[in-house]
């Protein structure tokens, strides 16, 4: 692999778990709650990230903002924000968008009523098949509740859906073709995620 093939890489996998994007709301807030994580590679600090839930009339929107910056082949930049929306426990819609020094990626999500509709545009990846059957869980949602074994899983980058794996108390699997990730949890909450990839790997850590 070229360096400069995997600093692409190692910049698309920076966005990959969260599945970034830019959506403002101009609505009201209630019930908001804030919760903080560090990311680290290889022990070291590379960025923050800030999640947020919070409830407008019968829908759940959940928020998350993280800028990274490291060296790997080079400075890669890494500007992550995604706004996803639940209704009655289900994943209804997400805009995401990750914007680096190595390029920008965008993916829309909606559910129409019968189906959801995907439009997915990643590093050598483009995906526009619709997913039959409506999803409770997307990595958005995560961070605030624990997940459920066996639930299905959508990817807010891909648009690809894979099953929740429990791999011991407290402790869940999921895996998306070059995205596999673990999610630890304590009393109900997150305190770690770890994102496995060929090049490095990720630790998300609770701080507050």
């Amino acid at each position: 692999m070229t360096a400069g093939a995997a600093a692409k890489n190692f910049s698309l996998a920076l966005v990959l778990f969260l599945s970034v994007g830019f959506w403002n709301p101009t609505f009201s807030q209630e019930k908001k709650e804030e919760i903080k994580f560090e990311i680290t590679v290889l022990g070291m600090k590379i960025g923050d990230l800030d999640v947020t839930r919070y409830q407008v009339g019968d829908t759940l929107h959940y928020i998350a903002e993280s800028k990274v910056q490291i060296w790997f082949f080079g400075k890669v930049d890494v500007e992550m924000f995604t706004h996803a929306k639940y209704v009655d426990g289900y994943f209804v819609k997400s805009l995401s968008r990750s914007n680096t020094n190595r390029g920008n990626f965008l993916t829309t999500i909606y559910w129409d009523g019968k189906k959801y509709v995907v439009d997915a545009k990643n590093y050598k990846f483009e995906n526009q098949e619709p997913i039959i059957g409506k999803v409770e869980w997307s990595p958005s949602r995560l961070f605030f509740e624990e997940l459920q074994e066996g639930k299905k899983f959508i990817s807010e980058v891909y648009g690809l859906t894979t099953t929740i794996k429990k791999l011991e108390p407290n402790v869940y699997e999921t895996n998306i073709p070059g995205n596999q990730n673990q999610y630890y949890y304590q009393f109900g909450k997150l305190q770690k995620a770890v994102l496995e990839n060929s090049i490095k790997n990720f630790q998300y850590k609770r701080v507050k």
